[in-house]
């Protein structure tokens, strides 16, 4: 009986497995509400102990996510980093989403691009257990700059406007008229304060809110969804027993259904909040919507096309084809 109870002692005690779960963000983004919602659904016989790093603690989006691929770290909610594989950039082709439902049915683990993007994260020694939903990007005008670019090339001549350091985010809004300026979004505030540059592009409602004092509008142009990557190092998930992996993914599909039932409610919220301090909000018409997506589609998508061949952009067209 002695040996009995030694022998359960011990394998329970390797059942046990120290789990390190970083995210880029702040508390009051949806990245952290979902790792919130996932430890808390995380039942305690599964043997995993999650010690938990929000706000960049562990480093910022990229460098998590070069970690996961690498197996520094196991776990992540960050940001597709493109600079390890040219393709992640088909998440920032413009206007591939009409609204929030066209983008869930897509990104969702049963959607129909998930599984296009988790063969491009298996190469990359990575295994997507999903995606987090943000929000919609729009353009931001810096304060002192009464311009409000909404009619796509014509209105954007001369701004000089703030890009994500990627490829297609110069291509597209050089498409769409602007003088795109590639900057690290840490530059990007001090950058709107000085002048530097005349607007910021990629903004959803929760980052205009962070830098209210520095703007004066806010355009929907909607031309893109932000879209959280949760990503494991797949030699660490090959590792753990098949009962922590039902557990973790059953604790995923409860913390995805958090975010998404959440993302929308606190995008609203945002917005709300923004008109409150003054920023105006502009939506665009119907037909310069229908410009900005023409645009897109007939210029930057055969753009990326040439960057990563027709095959993958056809599937993506196939996948999204409730989009105009």
């Amino acid at each position: 009986m002695t040996a009995a109870i030694t022998l359960g002692l011990s394998a329970a005690a390797q059942a046990q497995e120290s789990l390190i779960l970083a995210t880029p963000m702040p508390e009051d983004h949806i990245m952290h509400t979902t790792a919130q919602a996932f430890m808390d659904a995380l039942p305690d016989e599964a043997g995993l102990n999650i010690e938990y790093h929000p706000a960049g603690d562990l480093g910022d989006w990229t460098s998590l996510f070069e970690q996961v691929s690498q197996g520094a770290l196991p776990m992540s909610m960050t940001y597709a980093a493109s600079d390890l594989d040219k393709r992640l950039d088909i998440t920032l082709l413009p206007y591939a989403f009409e609204d929030w439902e066209s983008a869930e049915s897509a990104i969702r683990i049963d959607g129909s691009l998930f599984p296009l993007y988790e063969e491009i994260y298996a190469d990359l020694d990575m295994k997507l257990l999903g995606i987090i939903p943000v929000d919609f990007y729009g353009l931001a005008m810096r304060k002192g700059d009464d311009r409000v670019p909404t009619a796509f090339p014509d209105d954007a001549q001369g701004i000089k406007l703030r890009v994500a350091p990627v490829a297609i985010g110069v291509e597209q809004f050089k498409t769409f008229g602007f003088s795109p300026v590639p900057m690290p979004y840490a530059e990007l505030y001090t950058a709107l304060q000085l002048g530097t540059v005349d607007g910021r592009a990629y903004a959803t409602p929760a980052e205009i809110w962070q830098m209210r004092d520095v703007l004066s509008s806010y355009i929907l142009t909607n031309d893109s969804f932000e879209q959280g990557a949760w990503v494991v190092n797949q030699q660490w998930w090959d590792s753990l027993p098949e009962a922590q992996q039902q557990a973790i993914l059953e604790a995923r599909d409860d913390a995805l259904d958090v975010a998404w039932e959440q993302a929308r409610d606190t995008s609203e919220t945002f917005k709300s909040k923004i008109r409150e301090a003054g920023v105006e909000i502009v939506e665009l018409s119907e037909a310069e919507m229908t410009q900005a997506q023409a645009l897109a589609r007939d210029e930057v998508w055969p753009w990326m096309e040439e960057q990563v061949g027709q095959a993958l952009i056809d599937t993506v067209r196939e996948a999204t084809t409730s989009t105009p």
